[in-house]
């Protein structure tokens, strides 16, 4: 790598696109600031969704006569998402950050102000080309999605931890107030949560990760065998990264499938390569697990890994939603 501005300037010669990553940005942004670039193209923009951030400093440093972000998550997490990628494409045109979150983050966040909302919807609109799946004209080749909800009952060893946990906690409830009662019914709905999924997340106690605990996993079982039976590939989201791990040594050690799991400490390179194998029409049908988190960063891939099932197997189902 070029350690000086004339190196990197000359290396950079006759060279018509320049593929880069964030952190090599932050880390030689003396080198990319100093040149005039035609175009800056930032894929996945919602990395420089916080403008404190020193990444996205180092991104705005960038001197270019046209700017594109591509995201398919523009807000993340709040407003200020928005208004920090607008800040890149085209500063000031959102105003200053207090300014802009007085006059609409506060307002349409908080106080749900539909004129607000309408009036920044109409400032942001000319600038953004959207692409929605339903649109026809983009994915020529898909079929529509069927998605087919399971409902599943709580087993016995379910149904007892969850009437002991409403009654604890209808206990608790009479002590708790204001502050203290919300964030004792947030923390026992995912308690109830865990309960719902298997026995052995709640009790963390090592005990077996066994579809006989469980009629949500047991459920997902049945379905499993179904569809690998046809020859198809399944994709499995799970809010939780240790039900994820759990499933999936279950799903390669007892019922012995072809499994790939992606979470948040997957490797970059160890990502790309599962995907690739799981994309390879020449390998046997296997199961992919990945965590909610990790699958909504960078979803491109994710989205690629559906279409690929769905383009081999029309019919398959890909898409798995258990109610509880």
């Amino acid at each position: 790598r070029a350690q000086n501005g004339d190196d990197f300037e000359q290396r950079l010669g006759g060279k018509d696109l320049v593929i880069t990553s964030y952190a090599l940005v932050r880390r030689y942004q003396g080198l990319f600031a100093a040149l005039d670039w035609h175009r800056v193209v930032l894929d996945e923009a919602q990395n420089i969704k916080n403008p404190a951030a020193a990444q996205t400093k180092a991104v705005n440093k960038l001197r270019a006569r046209h700017r594109l972000a591509l995201t398919g998550t523009p807000v993340e997490n709040r407003l200020m998402d928005l208004w920090s990628i607008f800040n890149f494409m085209n500063p000031g045109y959102l105003d200053t950050q207090a300014r802009f979150r007085n006059r609409f983050e506060l307002p349409v966040q908080r106080d749900n102000d539909p004129a607000q909302t309408a009036t920044l919807k109409r400032l942001v609109e000319p600038f953004i080309l959207r692409r929605v799946k339903t649109d026809k004209a983009i994915i020529r080749d898909l079929p529509d999605k069927v998605e087919a909800i399971q409902y599943c009952n709580l087993g016995r060893e379910q149904a007892a931890l969850y009437e002991s946990v409403v009654r604890e906690v209808e206990r608790e409830l009479e002590e708790k107030e204001g502050i203290e009662r919300q964030g004792l019914m947030l923390s026992t709905l995912m308690r109830l949560k865990q309960i719902c999924n298997h026995p052995a997340q709640f009790l963390q106690d090592g005990s077996p990760f066994t579809p006989e605990r469980s009629h949500k996993l047991e459920r997902l079982n049945a379905m499993l065998e179904e569809v690998m039976a046809e020859g198809d590939s399944v994709l499995i989201f799970s809010q939780f990264t240790e039900i994820g791990a759990a499933l999936e040594r279950l799903l390669r050690q007892a019922l012995h499938y072809k499994t790939f799991y992606l979470h948040g400490g997957t490797p970059r390179g160890r990502r790309e390569s599962m995907i690739e194998a799981f994309q390879d029409p020449a390998t046997e049908p296997s199961i992919f697990v990945l965590s909610l988190k990790a699958g909504g960063v960078g979803i491109t891939p994710l989205i690629s890994l559906a279409e690929t099932v769905l383009r081999n197997e029309p019919e398959s189902r890909v898409s798995l939603r258990c109610g509880h």
